[in-house]
Parts: structure tokens; sequence; C-alpha cells
């Protein structure tokens, strides 16, 4: 009988990396993952952890820089707006410049020929600029002439920008005694009886000196800051040449009056012109003129006015004298006493 042969050992079983058959039991756990596979799962949570810190570390950076750029952008806006108003205002766009900041109703409109023949301002610069939500101040800067001039003007937020509220427009007061004789500036009457709103700039009354009459008055400025008013003086007289005449008219009207027995001048007193006369423009083709004078004696003297009207053509030509009685104050209708 042969003899038997042991069979080959079984080698001992090596691990696997191969994932195991599911287990029968439905409640058995089949969670088992192989070495390499549980490492990488490990690295991927701790790179998204780090990622994840790194990018909510970001947000708030991102949002501040956001933030900031918004400011900039309502900043610029205001600026904007500031420089726009100075603008129109230095290159004598009077009408421009009210539409941006309105006048009051009384002011009226000031054409843009008043504000082009000014010598107006130079150098209009943005210096400072505050936003406390929907409200804003700009601080701002000008030359005129050789004078700096610093404002602070408020804003509001409207339609989506800025709207300046406080104008640069002035009130300026025209002083004269000749309260109906017109002055003009570039030809636009500027009234005596209610404060003119002009824009910042030296400006200069047109000359209306003629024949007859001469007008005088200095060039004035208005830095545009309300908290120095302005104030000027415009003075119109007659020619020294015509002054002179009337003078010695009205010394024959006081003449005239001595002879008449209810004459309010001694008949003793000698009577002069004092020099001193005033012109009130009465239209167009009439110029009412006061004329004093002085009636008495070293020890005593009395002051009394002569009056007159003097009448001109469609050229401004002298045509007429026509006086008042001494004592009659009603309109000049009489012919003047003839002098030499």
């Amino acid at each position: 009988m042969p003899a038997e042969v042991d069979a080959p050992a079984r080698p001992d079983p090596q691990p696997t990396t191969e994932r195991p058959e599911h287990t029968a039991e439905p409640d058995a756990s089949d969670a088992l993952e192989s070495p390499r596979r549980a490492g990488l799962s490990w690295r991927h949570v701790l790179i998204g952890a780090v990622v994840g810190a790194i990018v909510g570390a970001a947000i708030p950076g991102g949002l501040q820089l956001a933030e900031r750029a918004a400011a900039s952008a309502d900043a610029d806006s205001l600026r904007a707006a500031a420089i726009e108003y100075l603008t129109a205002i230095a290159e004598g766009r009077a009408g421009d410049a009210t539409a941006m900041v309105p006048l009051p109703r009384s002011a009226g409109d000031i054409p843009d020929a008043v504000l082009q023949s000014a010598d107006r301002i130079e150098v209009p610069e943005v210096l400072m600029l505050h936003i406390d939500g929907d409200a804003g101040t700009v601080q701002v800067s000008y030359e005129i002439g050789r004078d700096e001039v610093t404002r602070t003007l408020d804003a509001e937020r409207a339609d989506g920008g800025w709207r300046l509220t406080t104008s640069l427009a002035e009130r300026v007061m025209v002083q004269t005694f000749s309260a109906s004789v017109r002055a003009q500036i570039a030809g636009f009457p500027i009234p005596f009886t209610t404060p003119v709103h002009l824009y910042p700039g030296s400006y200069a009354f047109d000359d209306a000196s003629d024949e007859i009459l001469r007008t005088s008055s200095e060039p004035f400025t208005v830095d545009g800051d309300e908290a120095t008013p302005t104030a000027t003086y415009f003075d119109v007289q007659l020619a020294p040449a015509v002054a002179a005449h009337a003078g010695e008219v009205g010394v024959a009207v006081a003449a005239q009056c001595q002879e008449e027995p209810d004459c309010s001048i001694a008949t003793d007193f000698e009577v002069v012109y004092g020099g001193g006369t005033w012109v009130q423009l009465a239209n167009d083709s009439s110029i009412d003129v006061s004329v004093q004078l002085m009636a008495g004696s070293e020890m005593n003297s009395q002051w009394f006015d002569a009056r007159m009207r003097i009448m001109r053509d469609e050229t401004g030509a002298l045509t007429e004298w026509l006086c008042a009685s001494l004592d009659d104050y009603g309109v000049p209708s009489d012919p003047c006493p003839v002098v030499e």
C-alpha cells in the first residue's frame, strides 16, 4: 500500500486592504475603512478647518473696505457739488449759481452781466468735509484780489447726491442822498430801498456822468460772508459849471423874494450861495435841484433852500430852467430869473 503524503501547509492569512464583504447581520456596522482612506479623511478635515478660519477672518476686513469705498464716494460727491458751485461764481454764471443754491424771493434775479463785470473769485478750493448722516458741511476758500476768504457751507442729501443750502450771495446796501437817481452795474439798475444780493467779487457802478450830472462812487468788495455786511455809497451831483449856475439862479430867486413885503428874508440880509446842492431825478426829461442859500449878517444868519427844475431834451441836453418861489414847496413851474 503506498505511503500517505502530507498535504502542503496553508500559508498564514495576510492583511488585506480590500473592503470586506457586508455582514449578513442587518444591525452590524460596516464603518471599517482602509488605513489609507482613513488618513485622507483626517487631512481633509484639518485643511477644511484652516481654510474656513482664514475665510471667516477675511470677511470683516472686506466689509470695512466696502464701507471705506462708499464713504469715499460720498465725500467725493459732496466735494464735487461745492466745486461746481464755486466754479459757476468764478466764471460769472450767476444764474447757474442761483439755480444750485436758490436765493430768497425778495432778492430778485441778478443777471450774469453784473457778476461778469466784477473782479471775481479765483483759486476756489475745498479745504475740509464733514458728513453726519444726511447732513454735511464743506469748508471752502477762494481769493478776491489779494485777500483769501474762508467760508463754511451747509449741505443736505438730495436726489442721490448732495445739495448746498448756504449761499455765497451777500446782501449789499447802497446808500445815497439822491434816492431817485438810478445807480447801475453793467446796465442793471441797483435799488436803494432794498438790499441787493451779489456774489463774491469786486464791483464798480457804471459812470453815468454827462454834461449836467456827475456820478461818484468807490469800488466795493463783496466777500460772500453775511457776518461782514457790505455797504457802499453812490452819489450824483450837478456838473461843476451847472452847479455854479444853479447857485446864481438861487441867489436871484432870493433877491426877487426880498422885494416882496411878506418875504421870509429881511431886505437888509445878504444872500450867498452856500455851495450845497441836492439832486433828484424826477424823470427821464427833468432833474429836480435844491440849492442851499445863506442869508444874514455876521451876527445873525439863516439857511434857505431854492428849488428849481432842469429840463432836458431826448439827447440829455439842457433846455430850460424852471423855478419855484422861495417859500413855495410845489413843483417848480415858473421860468427862472435870468442871470449873467
